[in-house]
C-alpha cells in the first residue's frame, strides 16, 4: 500500500510540473484530461491491490500471533515445571528434617502427564541419617507422591 501511495505522489508531482510547463490553450486541456486519467488509473490500481496486501499482512500477523502464543505456552510450561520442582524439593526437605534426616541434595525427575500436570517420576536423595529414618522417609515419599520404590534412591554422604 505504501508503494502505491508513494508512486501516486511522485506521479502527481511530475504531472503538476508538466501542467505548469504546458502552453495555454488546447494542449493544456488535453494534458489535463490525460493527467486526470493517469492519476485515476494509478489510484484505482492501488485500491485494487489493497485486498491482496491486506490478506498478506493479515496472514503475517496471524503467523506472528501463533508464534508468540506458542512461545508463551512453552514459557508457562517451563515455569510450571520449575515451580513444581521447587515446591517438591521444599516438601521433601521439610519431611526429611521432620524425620531427622539431613539432606545435602535432592535430584528430581518429572514426567508430563496427559492431564497437563508435571508429576514426580524418580527421586534421588543425598545426605546423612539413621537407616530406619531414611527407610521411613523413602516409604512415605513413595506413598504420598505415587513413586514406585525402585525409583526412590538414597545415596548417603557416608557411603551408604
Amino acid at each position: 500500500m505504501r508503494d502505491a501511495l508513494r508512486t501516486l505522489c511522485v506521479l502527481a508531482v511530475f504531472c503538476g510540473a508538466a501542467l505548469r510547463l504546458a502552453p495555454e490553450g488546447g494542449v493544456k486541456r488535453v494534458m489535463q484530461v490525460l493527467i486526470s486519467a493517469l492519476l485515476l488509473g494509478e489510484l484505482l490500481s492501488g485500491l485494487l491491490s489493497l485486498p491482496t496486501d491486506l490478506a498478506l499482512d493479515t496472514a503475517r500477523l496471524r503467523e506472528n500471533e501463533n508464534r508468540l502464543l506458542q512461545t508463551a505456552a512453552d514459557s508457562r510450561e517451563r515455569m510450571n515445571r520449575l515451580v513444581i520442582e521447587e515446591e517438591l524439593r521444599t516438601y521433601i526437605q521439610n519431611k526429611a528434617a521432620g524425620l531427622g534426616v539431613s539432606l545435602t541434595a535432592v535430584e528430581l525427575s518429572l514426567r508430563w502427564e496427559t492431564d497437563g500436570l508435571w508429576l514426580p517420576d524418580s527421586i534421588t536423595l543425598r545426605g546423612t541419617g539413621d537407616e530406619s529414618a531414611v527407610s521411613r522417609l523413602l516409604g512415605e515419599l513413595g506413598a504420598e507422591l505415587g513413586i514406585e520404590r525402585g525409583k526412590l534412591k538414597w545415596d548417603g554422604d557416608d557411603g551408604n
